[in-house]
């Protein structure tokens, strides 16, 4: 795990006269779990969606396995994300479809492939992340975290070897985010992928990533391996690691109100 696989430099977004990412730097090694931590607007969500190619830089550079995409094409890029699964935070299954056809959608949309063989992709997927017997069920039969999984099973379809995940644990109890943590380290150790995280579930962060980077009003404060940020003196990690109802974040959010 010593190559840098996504390397992201200075990365910029500004929507207007908002600058929402500040010069944003990091890199990812290949089969790494990586994870961007942060409070709700941070910037992390924006960050993910600059890798995956859904957001264009305002300035900066995006580079995977040697290629700058944001020098891509946008047929380019749809070619190149072929290499990368995006399990969104509310799932984004497609309610009118069942739950095998969910999992198998892009070779549906994309392929001449045989729909037999679509269906036992879409099973074998399926259970890989723990869900047997689902295929002819639709989303609104499946609980929460089922839907979750479901919506992992469609990210690994075309086997994938970068997913992103947003917020994978958000809105699961406790032990379905177990759960979650278990697939995404079972992922990694099966079919090796690269992995990059973004949560604001300090459990879940701190029992999966190999390293953690704190995002705060567009910038990282500290880049490190669990243990590296549990001990980092920094402020603004102190107050986000340990839950703290004081300090430079919440001044922050308050000088920022009307």
């Amino acid at each position: 795990m010593n190559k840098s696989y996504i390397i992201v430099k200075n990365l910029v977004k500004k929507f207007g006269d908002r600058e929402i990412l500040k010069g944003i730097s990091f890199d990812v090694k290949k089969g790494e779990i990586f994870v961007l931590m942060g409070g709700s607007g941070s910037g992390k969500s924006t960050t993910i969606k600059h890798i995956i190619g859904l957001l264009k830089p305002t300035s900066g550079q995006i580079i995977i396995d040697g290629i700058d995409i944001t020098k891509l094409s946008q047929n380019e890029l749809i070619e190149f994300r072929k290499k990368m699964g995006y399990l969104f935070q509310e799932g984004a299954l497609f309610d009118s479809l069942k739950i095998w056809e969910n999992v198998g959608f892009y070779y549906l949309e994309n392929t001449k492939k045989p729909i037999k063989e679509i269906y036992q992709l879409a099973k074998e997927k399926l259970e890989l992340v723990g869900l047997k017997g689902v295929e002819e069920l639709y989303p609104s039969q499946l609980s929460g975290g089922m839907r979750k999984r479901a919506s992992l099973a469609r990210a690994i379809a075309t086997n994938p070897e970068i997913i992103l995940y947003d917020e994978p644990t958000s809105g699961l109890d406790p032990v379905m985010s177990a759960i979650i943590d278990n697939l995404i380290l079972k992922l990694r150790k099966e079919i090796g992928v690269t992995s990059i995280v973004v949560t604001h579930d300090l459990e879940s962060a701190f029992s999966i990533a190999d390293r953690i980077a704190i995002i705060h009003k567009g910038k990282i404060y500290a880049i490190g391996t669990p243990e590296e940020i549990k001990t980092n003196k920094d402020p603004v990690v102190q107050q986000f690691i340990n839950r703290l109802p004081e300090g430079p974040i919440t001044k922050d959010i308050y000088s920022n109100q009307p």
